[in-house]
């Protein structure tokens, strides 16, 4: 088990000292080729509180410990998790894992956590299984009553890695404040927006003063796209996402 930096630790954001708790794999499925989506239970203790956007340190038997963001809501009675397949490292998971295994649950961690008190609006940015704690984020402020603009962008590569889709469009149909924005990187023939999902951005806003961001996904993405929001007037103080040295989605 990793060493816990003082940076990493979660107590001091969320009033809850990092703990360690057994949890049940409930269900997996396969929503895209390349990941698995796991669905815990607590095994024998109560469910965990965190914040929506954290995430947590999992170690399924025979796995390495693995920082993975919790994509449910809080004060739900599961923890649901979008773990990439990295068959050149330990297998694919979603053939090795199987309900019933027992996993530890470390956390939380991540300092970024939606505010749930922000009155403005609201960007969120996803690249890959980022959308994990993003849809988190989502779902929670939507149950929470937001009414303030809501906008999500979740950029993939191609066709085969969109997944949640439907969820989402689902979402904003319900939800006149929530804006769905997928864009593929290689999305070359498809009806879907094209691009980096910074040139999305920089092309849909030329002013954020006054707005909060989220953003997760790969450390190159967080980088590309934090550039393009403060470009646009964004406080880095309203920018909120993990430090690429502590969370490996």
């Amino acid at each position: 088990m990793a060493i816990l930096t003082d940076h990493m630790q979660a107590g001091a954001d969320t009033g809850e000292a990092p703990g360690v708790r057994l949890y049940r794999i409930a269900r997996l499925e396969q929503p895209a080729h390349h990941l698995t989506l796991a669905r815990l239970e607590a095994a024998d203790q109560a469910p965990l509180a965190f914040f929506a956007g954290q995430f947590v340190r999992v170690v399924f038997d025979g796995f390495k410990p693995k920082d993975l963001s919790i994509a449910n809501c809080p004060g739900e009675p599961w923890l649901e998790f979008h773990i990439r397949d990295l068959p050149h490292r330990e297998g694919r998971l979603f053939e090795r894992l199987a309900a019933g295994m027992i996993a530890r649950v470390e956390g939380p961690f991540g300092k970024g956590f939606w505010r749930e008190g922000f009155s403005g609006p609201t960007l969120l940015v996803a690249g890959g299984s980022g959308i994990a704690p993003i849809k988190s984020i989502v779902e929670t402020a939507l149950r929470k009553g937001a009414r303030e603009p809501i906008h999500l962008y979740f950029g993939v590569r191609n066709e085969a890695d969109l997944y949640l889709e439907s969820h989402f469009e689902t979402l904003a149909r319900k939800h006149a404040n929530l804006r769905f924005v997928p864009v593929l990187s290689e999305g070359e023939g498809s009806r879907r927006r094209q691009g980096m999902v910074g040139e999305a951005l920089s092309a849909d806003f030329t002013a954020l003063q006054g707005w909060k961001a989220y953003v997760f996904g790969p450390p190159v993405m967080v980088q590309a796209t934090t550039r393009v929001l403060c470009e646009r007037g964004l406080a880095i103080a309203d920018i909120h996402t993990d430090d690429p040295a502590e969370f490996h989605p």
